[in-house]
């Protein structure tokens, strides 16, 4: 996971965040826990790959990227690749809530995940680098 790649645009990064957090909520509001094993899927192969992986920063960069200003801000890679690695753990905890029958805990590690991204959308926040830099302190 030590390759670099090049810094991303934050409008990028902020549109990941915010498809994420919307999904999670719609999932949780109209009840379709299919979508969260399938955004484990989409946030992990950000987290092997890095932005570049992402379907979702794909989408991002080749039809809204082109239409807009060059980016006035970017974000390291490594930052969005922690985010995506926060979600694959917590969506894939969900995940395995679902399988084993306790779907209320799965819900709940859901919309933290909802929130997560909700703060990194919002703030630039991102709680996956913090997370991060504690493991790799110890």
């Amino acid at each position: 996971m030590g390759a670099r790649s090049e810094p991303v645009d934050v409008r990028a990064d902020r549109a990941v965040q915010a498809t994420v957090a919307v999904v999670m909520l719609s999932a949780f509001v109209f009840r379709q826990p299919d979508v969260i094993p399938v955004f484990v899927v989409v946030l992990g192969a950000g987290a092997l790959v890095g932005p570049a992986g992402n379907p979702i920063y794909r989408l991002f960069a080749g039809v809204v990227a082109p239409r807009l200003s060059p980016a006035a801000e970017v974000e390291p890679a490594a930052t969005l690749r922690a985010q995506d690695v926060l979600g694959v753990g917590l969506l894939g905890t969900a995940t395995l809530c679902l399988l084993v029958g306790v779907g209320g805990l799965a819900w709940i590690v859901t919309l933290v995940e909802a929130g997560v991204a909700a703060v990194a959308a919002t703030t630039r926040a991102h709680l996956g680098v913090v997370v991060r830099d504690r493991f790799l302190r110890r």
